[in-house]
């Protein structure tokens, strides 16, 4: 029995497109059966995908718990990335020494069925801040030289890798992001091209310190060879101290100013670098290079301008769950802002970015509910998103920005992505 442990309500997302490849598989074969698990009821989740699932007779849906028996009966676990190592479960997968990968994982496995590394590579990135807007830039570079169809790219970046499996052929190029809670599950990946973008701090409410952090992160470099490429950034201390991580060729890479850039923020060219330089060792030209990274707008929820209305311009940064991402998006304006903050602790000190916003913000508009909004400057507390966006406002003037910034968590009343959608849907309402 192979079990699904936490199918999600992304429909492109790990869990789902795991469970419904699964699904397909052991019908295909007349395999064995699926089972699948999540602790949310299924009112909670995505319904297209419950009634896809619903009509394998080969698949069993669990929802709104989980179940023992179901870790010791199976003989793989696919663990979605949300789902903590602090788990009973996952205790118990660990301690039975179950299998436990994730749909990265099943790609790589499947992939290296058919093609060899050589035929096949596959380009990783991972960091703390950036590997979003890295990845999506690698993308763009590579597929201006290979084609379009040439270059996938997947991962945590929003599509699961196993969605364009069957699409890829011998010369074709794989780009993935991958979080620390996707690289945990991953045994030996041999990525031919590791690219780390920096390390600093964040997930303080899911590890149990920095430390534990960085190992699942450093998992990126596992199987490399003397063939293969590891990609790390000198201006990181901590980064650039990984270069005894690896067997692979070490090159290192700083930051790289480009004029005329779309991407806004003295951070994003640390992630036109890291691109760059991906690109330099496929073979890209400088010049084809230069044209994509000039054209490149960025990736939504990351500094993403949506609208210009009545003189204000409204910017969509809420995939910045940190005060390192926050203070980035303030210091990238050249103007006092009006921010909309706030949120849920993740166990990360806010002195830095209290004192950024004291300095760089005219009005603060605090989300509730938030239980770090204490550790912000006085601002004004907001009954929800719709409040929040409609006092910013009411208070803005021509020549304002508006700035979605939260620097903190919404977990678990919304994730990051969730609250992005709701504040594009109503800045797009006013």
């Amino acid at each position: 029995m192979v079990l699904i442990f936490g199918l999600g309500s992304y429909p492109t997302g790990s869990g789902t497109v795991a469970a419904l490849w699964f699904a397909r598989q052991s019908q295909k074969r007349q395999g064995e059966k699926v089972v699948i698990t999540d602790s949310k009821t299924a009112d909670q989740l995505h319904q297209p995908t419950l009634r896809k699932l619903k009509k394998y007779k080969n698949v069993e849906l669990v929802l709104g718990r989980h179940r023992k028996s179901d870790i010791r009966s199976a003989r793989l676990i696919v663990r979605n990335p949300g789902v903590p190592d602090s788990s009973e479960y996952i205790q118990l997968a660990h301690k039975l020494k179950k299998p436990i990968t994730n749909d990265v994982g099943i790609f790589i496995n499947e992939l290296r069925k058919k093609y060899s590394s050589m035929e096949v590579p596959i380009i990783a990135i991972t960091g703390t801040r950036g590997k979003s807007t890295a990845t999506a830039l690698t993308g763009e570079i590579l597929r201006a030289h290979y084609g379009k169809d040439a270059v996938h790219v997947g991962g945590n970046i929003g599509v699961s890798p196993l969605k364009f499996l069957s699409k890829v052929r011998s010369g074709h190029i794989i780009v993935l992001e991958l979080s620390s809670w996707l690289l945990r599950d991953l045994q030996n990946p041999s990525f031919h091209i590791a690219l780390f973008t920096n390390f600093l701090k964040d997930h303080m409410n899911a590890y149990p310190s920095m430390a534990a952090y960085r190992k699942d992160k450093e998992r990126i470099f596992l199987g490399q060879t003397y063939n293969d490429i590891a990609i790390l950034n000198t201006n990181d201390e901590v980064v650039k101290k990984m270069v005894t991580l690896t067997t692979a060729e070490v090159i290192m890479f700083a930051k790289k100013k480009v004029k005329n850039m779309k991407l806004r923020g003295e951070h994003n060219h640390s992630n036109v670098a890291a691109a760059y330089e991906v690109g330099k060792q496929m073979g890209v030209s400088d010049a084809k290079m230069k044209k994509v990274i000039r054209n490149f707008a960025g990736v939504p929820d990351r500094l993403e301008l949506i609208r210009t209305y009545k003189g204000r311009e409204f910017y969509n940064d809420t995939t910045a769950t940190t005060p390192d991402a926050a203070i980035a998006a303030l210091r990238s304006f050249k103007k006092k802002v009006i921010l909309i903050a706030g949120g849920n602790s993740k166990q990360l000190p806010l002195g830095e970015l209290r004192k950024e916003i004291e300095k760089s913000v005219k009005h603060l508009f605090l989300l509730q509910p938030g239980n770090a909004n204490d550790q912000f400057p006085e601002g004004t507390l907001t009954i929800d998103m719709k409040d929040a966006v409609q006092q910013a406002w009411e208070v803005s003037k021509k020549g304002d920005i508006i700035l979605l910034s939260p620097g903190v968590t919404w977990l678990p009343h919304m994730n990051e992505f969730a609250r992005g959608k709701q504040f594009v849907k109503l800045v797009k309402a006013l």
